[in-house]
């Protein structure tokens, strides 16, 4: 068949895919989304993990989806719902224990001034310290967010826009310095430089991972109505999302895998289905990350050896595991927060009890080796949402880091599932005594679980690490070296996280070749 049946085909329906999409049915174009799951959403679904229990199987909050892109495809108006969390820093629903008995954020923890006063429990020179702190990462996040729904940006535009002002010396720092530079620089007590160590995406030690976290903290700056945990949990998104597609006239099919992209004379003409079907389009995009697309959806030729390149030696290592419960009751922290607190007034928890716990996270990681360090951010969206529970239930969310996509040591993933999931265990009953008596069922999704469920390479969710190496023009292209053949994933710019950012981009990439924009 040579006749075009439609003007676009999107391969996944994760919520990048469905945002390019929208915005190209809502533009006119015939546009068909192909997903090999039974439904959408990629990583950013909501499921039935344990009989009755539903939560987050991988994205597990909203806190840096872009404001364009919801209020583009009305997102509202299709059911998207956000539970704000409220406070600040991790907020009053958030908590951060440590060993000793002492804590940070918790109940009443309403703001700024109200964390400084928290810190100054810790160190004097800490809460003087902390407003500082947050003005560094404001700018920080300034310099980066408005780049987040453009074109990407070269290193030399950057520095150019930022030339003569005060954010000059902060990107100056983000590319020089290390997260524990910062936290040693900042802060005096090694509990409250564990806290603020934040989310690094590769060596907390390394040089630019100051430029990693500044990535994640453009949240600050996004709009508060739009970050919290939303109701009906992840799915919710991505299933507003797809109906917001559909009433653009974008047709979605779930449980259909494609093969590989048809591409004759280097131009791409459509899919070839796992069935044998032929769909022809003018455009195909996708969803995929880069290595699973250069591998397996289209061949590279001799041509293209520097995007061959590219793929080989790009940077998965930042690992994590996913550990999902349901629990009798919520975890016990009254060793904190003393006998008579509101145990609902807890949906957020980061165990990180130290810098040295934190960098042994990553060494451990890195040598291929399961660590007896577990980084943990704990989410209990249920708290929020009691009707992802029978009642009284518990649903828990657990990203851990860091992980080995491969083990070392000829140890496998299935040999190890188990024993991670117990050490997991074993520390969250550190800091709540009930935690492993309230288990009803548990199970962890390793790397490969995670590969093998979603189709993400070596489980990462952000599609490669977000390091300074692999950020703005250092991401792959929306366009590729075949013709009518994109990206729109978050292995192109800005990068990982449920932002629709890579989608909108990847869209206005698209209309603007046609000449639509």
């Amino acid at each position: 068949m040579d006749q075009n049946q439609y003007d676009a085909i999107i391969i996944g329906a994760g919520h990048n895919g469905l945002v390019t999409a929208g915005y190209l049915a809502k533009d006119g174009l015939s546009v068909l989304v192909l997903e090999r799951l039974d439904k959408v959403g990629g990583a950013c679904t909501t499921d039935e993990i344990f009989p009755g229990f539903s939560g987050p199987m991988c994205a597990y909050i909203c806190y840096m989806l872009q404001g364009k892109v919801i209020d583009d495809l009305r997102l509202r108006d299709f059911g998207f719902e956000i539970l704000p969390l409220g406070g600040a820093g991790q907020g009053s629903r958030g908590l951060h224990p440590f060993p000793d008995g002492a804590y940070l954020h918790g109940p009443g923890i309403e703001t700024s001034f109200d964390v400084a006063q928290q810190l100054k429990e810790f160190s004097e020179h800490d809460a003087r310290s902390y407003f500082d702190w947050l003005s560094f990462w404001e700018e920080a996040a300034g310099i980066l967010l408005p780049y987040f729904l453009t074109e990407p940006p070269t290193l030399s535009q950057v520095m150019d826009d930022v030339r003569g002002t005060r954010r000059e010396e902060v990107l100056e720092k983000m590319l020089t310095s290390s997260m524990m530079d910062m936290v040693d620089e900042f802060f005096d007590d090694d509990r409250v430089r564990a806290s603020f160590l934040g989310i690094p995406e590769s060596d907390p030690s390394a040089t630019g991972s100051v430029m990693s976290n500044a990535y994640f903290k453009t949240t600050l700056l996004t709009r508060d109505r739009d970050r919290g945990i939303p109701k009906g949990s992840m799915g919710a998104v991505t299933q507003a999302m797809a109906d917001a597609a559909r009433s653009f006239g974008a047709e979605i099919r779930v449980g259909t895998a494609v093969q590989d992209v048809i591409v004759e004379n280097g131009e791409a003409k459509g899919v070839r289905l796992a069935s044998g079907e032929e769909i022809r389009s003018f455009i195909v995009v996708s969803n995929a990350d880069p290595k699973r697309t250069f591998t397996t959806l289209v061949k590279l030729e001799g041509s293209d050896e520097s995007l061959a390149r590219k793929v080989e030696n790009w940077k998965n290592q930042a690992g994590c595991v996913k550990f999902l419960a349901a629990l009798k009751e919520p975890p016990d922290f009254s060793r904190y927060l003393g006998n008579g607190y509101d145990r609902d007034a807890i949906v957020n928890v980061n165990i990180a009890p130290s810098t040295e716990y934190f960098q042994q996270a990553w060494d451990d990681c890195k040598a291929g080796k399961i660590t007896d360090n577990p980084l943990m951010h704990v989410q209990m969206p249920s708290v929020m949402d009691p009707s992802l529970t029978p009642k009284g239930g518990v649903m828990l969310s657990n990203w851990v880091l860091y992980y080995p996509p491969e083990l070392k040591d000829g140890m496998t993933w299935d040999d190890a599932r188990n024993t991670v999931g117990e050490r997991i265990i074993d520390v969250m009953t550190e800091y709540a005594p009930n935690f492993r008596e309230s288990l009803i069922d548990w199970t962890v999704q390793t790397p490969i679980d995670i590969e093998e469920r979603v189709g993400i390479t070596d489980g990462n969710i952000r599609h490669g690490d977000v390091i300074p190496q692999q950020m703005l023009t250092n991401r792959f292209s929306y366009r590729t070296p075949i013709q009518n053949f994109y990206l729109c994933g978050a292995g192109t710019h800005p990068g990982g996280e449920v932002t629709g950012a890579p989608g909108h981009n990847a869209a206005q990439a698209i209309l603007k070749d046609l000449a639509r924009i």
